[in-house]
This record gives C-alpha cells, sequence and structure tokens, in this order.
C-alpha cells in the first residue's frame, strides 16, 4: 500500500546454488542428496571434465602399464609355459624365475609397496582434481600430482593402517571387514581436501560414516557395479585369446572408470559434510586453497 508506483516491488533475488543441485544449511551450502542425484552429479563432472581426468590418470597408467605387460610377456609367461610334473621340477621353475624364494618373497614386498604408493599417487591426485572440479575449477593436472606428490608419505602410511584395519575385520568374518572399509571409505577425501593428519582422517570418516552407513554402502556398491560393466565389457571385446588387445582395452576400461569412481568418493564426501556441518561452497574452495 506505500507504494507509489501501484505496482508490487519486484521479488529478492535467489540465494546461491552450492553447486550440487539445491541449498542445504543456508546461503550457498550443498544440499543432501540421494544415490540417484550422487552419480548423476558425478556424471555431469565427468562429461564436463573428462578429457583432464583421464589424462591425469593416463600419465602414470599407461606407462606403467607398459612395464607391467613387458613384464608379464617376457618374463613371467617363459616360466609358466615350463612344464611340471613333479615337486621338483617345481621347485627348480621357481628357483629360475624368482632366483629362490627368499628373493621371491623380497621382489613381492618390494613390488607391493611399489604398487600402494603409485596408487595412492593416482587416487591423492585425482581426488584433488575431482573436488576442484566440484566447485566448477578446470582440473590441472601438474598441480594435482604436485599435491599429491607433497603429501605422498601420509597418503601411503593412511593405505597401509587403513589396509590393515579392514584385515583385522577379517577376524570377525567378512562382514567385519565390509563394515569397517565403508566406515572408512572417506579417510581419503578427509586427508586430501581437509590436509588432516593420517590417523585424524580415519576418525573424520568414521564420524561422518556414522549414522549414513547404508548410504555410503549404496553408493559405493553401485559405483563399483557400473565400473565394473563398463571394464567387463571392454575386456570381454577384447577377449582373452589375444594378449596385447586383452592388455590395451583393460586399461582403457581403468581410464574410463578410475575418475568416475573419484568422482562418486568425492561427491559423497561432500554430501555426508553437508547432512552434517551444512557444508558450503565457499569453505570448501578454502579448504582446498589451504597450502599441502
Amino acid at each position: 500500500m506505500d507504494n507509489m508506483g501501484g505496482s508490487a516491488p519486484p521479488p529478492p533475488p535467489p540465494p546461491p546454488d552450492g553447486g550440487m543441485g539445491g541449498m542445504g544449511g543456508g546461503p550457498g551450502s550443498f544440499a543432501p542428496m540421494a544415490l540417484g542425484d550422487i552419480l548423476s552429479k558425478a556424471f555431469e563432472l565427468y562429461r564436463d571434465n573428462a578429457a583432464k581426468l583421464i589424462q591425469l590418470i593416463a600419465v602414470v597408467v599407461v606407462p606403467l602399464a607398459l612395464v607391467q605387460a613387458f613384464l608379464v610377456r617376457v618374463v613371467v609367461k617363459p616360466c609358466e609355459a615350463t612344464e611340471v610334473k613333479t615337486f621338483e621340477d617345481l621347485s627348480k621353475l621357481v628357483d629360475r624365475c624368482t632366483g629362490g624364494f627368499g628373493r621371491s618373497l623380497l621382489i613381492g614386498a618390494l613390488s607391493y609397496f611399489v604398487a600402494v604408493l603409485i596408487q595412492q599417487l593416482i587416487l591423492g591426485a585425482l581426488t584433488h582434481g575431482a573436488a576442484g572440479a566440484l566447485v566448477g575449477r578446470p582440473v590441472d593436472v601438474s598441480s594435482s600430482y604436485r599435491y599429491a606428490l607433497s603429501r605422498l608419505g601420509g597418503l601411503f602410511l593412511l593405505a597401509l593402517l587403513i589396509g590393515l584395519v579392514v584385515g583385522a575385520g577379517f577376524f570377525l568374518l567378512i562382514i567385519g571387514a565390509l563394515i569397517f572399509a565403508v566406515f572408512l571409505s572417506m579417510a581419503t577425501p578427509a586427508f586430501i581436501i581437509e590436509h588432516k593428519g593420517v590417523t585424524e582422517s580415519m576418525s573424520r570418516s568414521w564420524n561422518l560414516v556414522s549414522g549414513s552407513w547404508w548410504h555410503v554402502f549404496g553408493v559405493i556398491v553401485v559405483a563399483s557395479i557400473i565400473a565394473g560393466v563398463v571394464s567387463g565389457i571392454l575386456t570381454a571385446i577384447a577377449g582373452s585369446s589375444n594378449f596385447f588387445l586383452y592388455w590395451i582395452f583393460s586399461t582403457i576400461g581403468l581410464l574410463l572408470t578410475a575418475p568416475f569412481v573419484a568422482l562418486v568418493g568425492v561427491v559423497l564426501y561432500v554430501d555426508l559434510r553437508a547432512r552434517r556441518e551444512g557444508l558450503d561452497a565457499a569453505k570448501l574452495q578454502a579448504e582446498l586453497d589451504q597450502p599441502a
């Protein structure tokens, strides 16, 4: 009635969107999402950043896969082709292919630690790049790897501790290992994004998942099934008779699926924080901007 022009005043502008399709606890907050929403957001981020995300993993995976293929083809295959009829033949085969039992254990242990290091380096870089994409930043391959390298020791220790905890869960039957694995599934995003310590990241993951275990389990299972189906189709196309084709298609499957799985993990982590803390985009960006 106080409007002199006789027309209603324009409505206020809508609050800013937090970047995940809705509002949460306040302006700019991320909205809690259902399973389908998380997968849709991950697909959207994947579509918009596919080239860089695939490049991010390819710079490490492709050279590594070439070395692995060479070792399998040149070193392992000739040994496998050797005819073994007695335990003595088997002992000679092991000695010839590994240089003795002690050397075999040493090679196996070194291979395991190198594999964990490389896996954690890729996971750390993917998590950093995916978190940046979530707040609208372009995926920077070199920056993501520089950050992951700067925290590689912690990532390695984190993987070992999680492995020990999950392994201990097997003493409580397989279901115990599964429960622990889900509770600790957010440890790497907490370590990378929030810059927490190793044990602190594990505690953080446990607290975030508490009360949402089935939600987290469902997202992880569905994302793993999607990745497994894509990889399975590609390897089935290649067949198992041609080693070279099988290696190419299995590597392509890894390049296509690993970024998606990492994106799902980051979106799920942000979803859990939105549910518990009303996380907003500004806070997430500030965390990403912190020095390593």
